[in-house]
């Protein structure tokens, strides 16, 4: 078996008067360029704080702070074999609070606003972004269960959703 190494990342899907936020990510060291929530790396420091890293990454990346946020949630724990890598992405969901600033612009990419009847396999998504965001749209979004994910190097499923 090879030895493989860990990431840890995390996701942010910012809702807003009924639209989430994507960002198309160009230039990571870990995906293709593709859609993703805001998020990245859970530093050395954070990795027993993904909720704080989270709130790092979104306050980076697009400006929003922990006060312009309501029901801020833990939604998603992914874990994805690439084969040499074990990635692990927390997969949050938040509503930006009315009055908040609303990004625009993001130095890691395009941000756009999708309506949330948007058909989630249109969007060029990572692997357990896209079973996660897939899902949330569908059905998660209207509970407020935690969910794991577990895809194999291949990007199948192998474990419980």
């Amino acid at each position: 078996m090879t030895l493989r190494t860990t990431r840890h990342l995390t996701s942010v899907f910012l809702l807003h008067q009924g639209s989430v936020l994507l960002l198309y990510r160009r230039g990571s060291r870990a995906i293709a360029d593709s859609w993703v929530g805001i998020g990245g790396h859970v530093e050395a420091g954070e990795l027993d704080n993904p909720t704080g890293a989270a709130l790092r990454e979104l306050h980076e990346e697009v400006g929003v702070a922990a006060d312009h946020l309501d029901n801020f949630s833990l939604r998603y724990v992914a874990m994805r074999d690439t084969g040499t890598e074990v990635r692990t992405t927390y997969y949050f969901t938040a509503d930006l609070r009315t009055g908040s600033p609303i990004p625009t612009e993001c130095t890691e990419g395009d941000l756009r606003w999708f309506e949330l009847t948007t058909d989630p396999s249109t969007l060029e998504m990572p692997p357990t972004a896209a079973v996660a965001f897939a899902h949330w749209l569908g059905e998660g979004r209207h509970d407020e269960q935690l969910r794991f994910i577990v895809l194999d190097a291949d990007g199948h499923v192998t474990g419980p959703g």
